[in-house]
């Protein structure tokens, strides 16, 4: 029954994590001296060291702050991002712009040999960045893992086979209701049918192209659609796909209505600041994904193509300094850090 699916707070997309694993290991992807990259960043956490390992084993890069969907959660209906610093305007103080794409490519060559894997977006839709098969491309011919996670209305058969073809390693696809009474209630802008069509062409394609990727739906769970979980459930069996569940984000208009985020801040330190190193569309390099929508925070540094140094900025002065602090206070020690509820390094919304 859809009422008996337990919903996790914290999602760590375990099953995931593994079978992602796995498959890059059969690619040449995973190598000793990136497990090696990661097993000196998960210690320098555990023992709290101001300095992590040599590289962060994550990249989390925001391609493009633009999407097509309008969430509720997200963005107002003119496309205005959510400004989540409680100190800021909440609508219109956060900028929005597109990485060159030669940033991308250098800052994945610079920690190729130790970076298990580059994440393609943060806030934005990654479909609309016209350049995401020549990045996804560069990456894997460095031995580097790529995913996006997309809501998926921007399939086509062109840009599906180029980012196959490139050797994407994850697409994680959001989804929220079967029937378009349902989806809409979240999406503004989307049609259900068309994304489940779409979700099937690129299902399809992977199996015709012999593409290893991993196609997760990430279903996003509210009060309103726990009844569809069963349809969502044969969806995936029927088409092949990996499934997964999440609570929702009420905010935008649903706050009343659905069960609130937890809000306590928790008494453990962050991992981001030791495994993961989130770069803005802009260059600025800051301490986690949660910067991009929080303009109060001061970016480590702003990254320049061809004369920045990756691995300097990630146990620079600046970081060092944020780790230390964490490791000192804790998360309420850093207004960014004192509500947010992550545990582990998963993915945003």
């Amino acid at each position: 029954m859809a009422s008996q699916t337990k919903i996790p707070k914290h999602n760590h997309y375990i099953f995931l994590k593994i079978t992602l694993f796995m498959t890059a290991l059969l690619a040449g992807k995973i190598t000793p001296r990136k497990l090696w990259n990661v097993f000196m960043c998960s210690t320098a956490y555990v023992f709290q060291w101001k300095k992590s390992a040599v590289a962060p084993f994550i990249l989390s890069l925001e391609l493009w702050n633009e999407c097509n969907a309008g969430c509720l959660f997200c963005r107002d209906a003119k496309g205005r991002i959510y400004n989540i610093d409680p100190q800021a305007p909440s609508l219109g103080s956060i900028s929005k712009g597109k990485m060159p794409v030669e940033m991308a490519m250098d800052i994945i060559d610079q920690v190729k040999k130790d970076v298990l894997i580059a994440v393609l977006y943060t806030n934005g839709e990654p479909l609309l960045y016209k350049d995401l098969g020549r990045i996804i491309r560069c990456a894997t011919e460095r031995k580097v893992m790529t995913m996006i996670s997309t809501n998926g209305l921007l399939f086509n058969e062109q840009n599906a086979r180029d980012i196959l073809g490139a050797g994407i390693d994850c697409i994680k696809i959001q989804l929220g209701g079967f029937t378009q009474d349902i989806y809409g209630i979240q999406i503004r802008y989307g049609e259900v049918e068309k994304l489940k069509s779409n979700i099937r062409m690129v299902a399809k394609l992977k199996k015709e192209t012999g593409s290893q990727a991993l196609i997760l739906i990430d279903w996003i769970t509210y009060n309103y659609n726990r009844h569809q979980i069963p349809l969502i459930r044969q969806f995936c069996k029927d088409n092949g796909l990996l499934l997964s569940f999440r609570q929702g984000n009420p905010r935008g208009g649903l706050e009343g209505k659905e069960t609130p985020l937890p809000s306590k801040t928790l008494n453990m330190s962050c991992d981001w600041l030791w495994k993961a190193m989130q770069f803005n569309f802009n260059g600025d390099v800051l301490q986690c994904c949660e910067g991009v929508i929080w303009s109060g925070v001061k970016p480590y540094t702003t990254y320049k193509t061809g004369e920045s140094k990756v691995k300097d900025i990630w146990n620079g002065p600046q970081a060092t300094a944020t780790r230390r602090l964490m490791a000192a206070k804790g998360r309420s020690s850093m207004p960014i850090c004192k509500q947010c509820q992550r545990q582990g390094v998963c993915f945003k919304w």
